[in-house]
């Protein structure tokens, strides 16, 4: 399910990818500030996933709060934490290539208003599917209820059912380029 979700999103061809990308910037943008998000964790996009350095750019110019994934850790030791993004200039490769901070402020999740979310697929029941290592299934459970859950995917990731085991977590919103889905 997984591989095939992926092999759907990297058939989009990269000019619609980033027309979409454009799309899904300027609504998660738009949903922010209609609940008055101040501090947002926010993933650093990579690959085919959608872009979300134009959304980070546009979060550090309103002067809102910005923190982002770094995976920490050895082997069986690996695990997520949280830090501060003041700008993009200092980002580097990091684990499984994913983007991040050269330097690493740790910061406390308490006070977070949104997390954004990557994901491989999603279903109409706010089920999201990841990349199999639980990191955000575990992010996701500790945080306040009052925490905004938002996931990013293009339509074409939407799939019917994703089955749900009992450490997955729900999300409460997804953004498409095409529609905004609302989950309780």
């Amino acid at each position: 399910m997984r591989a095939n979700a992926i092999a759907l999103r990297e058939a989009i061809p990269e000019a619609k990818r980033n027309y979409y990308t454009k799309r899904i910037r300027e609504k998660t943008i738009a949903y922010l500030a209609s609940i008055s998000a101040k501090f947002v964790h926010i993933y650093i996009g990579f690959k085919s996933e959608v872009g979300t350095l134009g959304i980070i750019e546009d979060l550090l110019e309103s002067n809102l709060k910005v923190a982002v994934p770094v995976i920490a850790g050895e082997g069986k030791d690996l695990h997520m934490v949280h830090a501060r993004l003041d700008n993009l200039a200092n980002v580097r490769t990091g684990k499984f290539g994913i983007p991040e901070p050269t330097v690493v402020h740790e910061i406390s999740i308490e006070d977070l208003d949104a997390v954004i979310v990557p994901m491989v697929a999603f279903d109409a029941r706010g089920m999201r599917l990841g990349y199999g290592k639980g990191f955000y299934d575990r992010f996701l459970a500790t945080l306040s209820p009052k925490t905004v859950r938002i996931g990013l995917a293009f339509s074409q990731q939407e799939m019917d059912r994703i089955p749900m085991l009992s450490h997955d977590e729900l999300i409460n919103n997804i953004l498409t380029e095409q529609s905004h889905f609302f989950f309780k």
